[in-house]
């Protein structure tokens, strides 16, 4: 059985109710991104990933996006990250907030790694992505592309949407 950890006690919690989900009521502060942010980073990546600027704010095609900045920025990062700042609940915004974190570590560590003899030049969805699929799992988190969300209503679950 794994070790119980805080990314398992956010996943394994009770979701509110489907109405409460609906009207987007999750609202995280900027403390609570923060301490996701940083279990996330310990639990997920050993501590590697430097904190980059965090926005949070009205998105109209994305949950959230990992921003790529030419040069490191003051955080130590080369990227922002860019969320959401209404949630259908907190399993959501950690498994966004996790997905993200996925990108900042391509950003910041794999870029110029070959995989399969191709140079991944983007954060995209390859294989330095999926390459984290199985800690992913381990702690309790899907790691995909995308979530359906009529599938998320009608499942309740981040294996079946």
């Amino acid at each position: 059985m794994a070790r119980p950890n805080p990314i398992r006690a956010y996943m394994q919690a009770e979701l509110p109710g489907i109405t409460y989900q609906r009207r987007l009521q999750f609202r995280p502060s900027y403390s609570e991104i923060n301490y996701v942010y940083n279990i996330c980073n310990r639990y997920l990546f050993d501590n590697r990933l430097k904190q980059p600027e965090i926005e949070q704010g009205s998105r109209r095609q994305t949950w959230g996006f990992c921003s790529w900045e030419e040069v490191k920025q003051a955080t130590g990062s080369y990227c922002t990250i860019k969320l959401s700042d209404k949630w259908f609940c907190p399993q959501w915004f950690v498994q966004t907030l996790a997905h993200e974190m996925v990108h900042q570590y391509q950003w910041d560590f794999t870029r110029f790694e070959e995989y399969d003899g191709v140079m991944p030049n983007s954060g995209a969805h390859g294989p330095s992505f999926f390459a984290h699929r199985e800690r992913f799992d381990y702690y309790g988190l899907r790691l995909k592309t995308s979530y359906g969300r009529k599938r998320w209503f009608k499942h309740q679950s981040f294996y079946k949407c």
